[in-house]
């Protein structure tokens, strides 16, 4: 179901893409680009270790009134998240002017900046249905926002016209109904949390800041191709990029859907199934050779023929998210057993290799180095993922089960 949700996704992002590139200018979607691309870059650092420890914490979870208690605590310490990284995007809009002076994409972020306090909101919904297994909830709300910004980009059309300002508005507006709506499924209790703020606070201290400082290397390479292109090549290839992306988020769909799917019982298995990691190996290898192919007539089809100059990159790109969708049980098994650190080495040695490619390589060879650096950055991870993983399994860690047994005492002792 998850897997048939993301498929879904992708055909409904082809679609709002199609409606964007045909309503705008290259450089203006480029610019609408670069713009999710600062919002993905910043909103990796205002999370702190919640959402991988909430995940978690949602995993234990055995009774409905556990749920709704635990999953209000999660969500008022998100939103109160949401709040400082509405005011720091307010502030990196300045900083925005400064380096990208010629373009609007700093005033912008200023007019959106108090409805950017729905990203971090995002991630937790999505980590507290993960870590539960409410897969129902989660495959409905990875699809509201895009069927929500499709129907008000219809809209927007309708009546005159797409520019950067609308469209970003339209794109949070959409995420913040959404959002809602999730979060009313979810019936939130929001009495008596003093309790669950001290097992969140633990379990942050213990596991979700150790994730979180990989994720904050990570978040130097969230986007930051996108902005180093819109720097020293406009905005124009930053569009041929996104597009190139979007195209090739197929390959992945298949491993990130059983992964996530899987991530409540990894929690007591001891190794992933064979069959799973043969699944993933052939899909991610087909569907990179099959998914280039396609792209040379669905690029032009939905795009136009502006856009061809994606698929110069398209290969590099399709290589990295096959390697990509190699990873997704490998991390999604060290997460649920605990393995923090070893999730924080891989992200800052995968992380560092980004960023360094990406500083030599854009400025001389543009998206292409962007793609070449995406590449590596993958092969390494797995790379770092098999040593871990063998390492676990091997003994080297505690027993998943074991280590819930110590928390859970831990917690009711402390």
């Amino acid at each position: 179901m998850y897997f048939a949700a993301l498929a879904l996704n992708m055909v409904l992002g082809l679609l709002v893409y199609m409606i964007l590139t045909r309503s705008m200018a290259v450089e203006s979607f480029g610019t609408y680009s670069f713009i999710v691309a600062v919002f993905l870059f910043s909103g990796v650092f205002f999370d702190f270790g919640l959402a991988p420890a909430g995940m978690r914490l949602m995993a234990m979870v055995e009774d409905k009134a556990s749920f709704s208690l635990r999953a209000g605590a999660l969500l008022m310490l998100s939103s109160g998240i949401g709040i400082l990284f509405a005011v720091a995007v307010f502030g990196i809009s300045f900083g925005i002017d400064a380096w990208w002076p010629h373009g609007e994409a700093g005033s912008i972020l200023r007019l959106a900046a108090p409805l950017a306090a729905v990203y971090p909101l995002q991630e937790m919904v999505l980590s507290i249905s993960q870590g539960s297994s409410r897969m129902k909830l989660m495959s409905g709300f990875l699809l509201l926002p895009r069927i929500l910004l499709l129907a008000l980009l219809l809209v927007l059309v309708w009546q005159g016209g797409i520019d950067v300002r609308t469209a970003v508005f339209a794109t949070l507006m959409s995420l913040g109904a959404a959002i809602g709506i999730a979060i009313s499924f979810m019936t939130p209790s929001f009495r008596g949390l003093g309790q669950e703020f001290k097992r969140i606070r633990r379990e942050v201290r213990e596991f979700g800041r150790e994730v979180y400082a990989g994720r904050v290397v990570d978040g130097l390479t969230t986007g930051l191709d996108k902005l180093l292109l819109g720097f020293f090549h406009g905005m124009s290839p930053v569009g041929f990029y996104a597009i190139a992306m979007t195209m090739s988020t197929p390959i992945g769909m298949f491993s990130k859907a059983v992964s996530h799917s899987a991530y409540k019982r990894f929690v007591v298995e001891q190794r992933i199934p064979g069959r799973l990691l043969a699944a993933t190996v052939a899909w991610s290898t087909l569907g990179a050779l099959l998914l280039w192919a396609a792209a040379q007539v669905l690029v032009p089809l939905f795009f136009t023929d502006r856009y061809d100059e994606a698929l110069t990159v398209l290969p590099w790109i399709a290589a990295g998210f096959g390697l990509a969708g190699l990873n997704h049980p490998f991390h999604s098994f060290l997460a649920a057993h605990r393995q923090g650190r070893a999730i924080r080495i891989m992200s800052i040695s995968s992380s560092s290799v980004n960023i360094a490619l990406n500083i030599v390589l854009i400025p001389i060879l543009a998206m292409t180095g962007a793609a070449i650096a995406f590449v590596a950055t993958y092969a390494v991870n797995i790379v770092m993922n098999l040593y871990f993983y063998r390492r676990t399994v091997g003994g080297g860690a505690a027993a998943p089960s074991e280590a819930f047994a110590h928390t859970e005492e831990d917690m009711r002792h402390g």
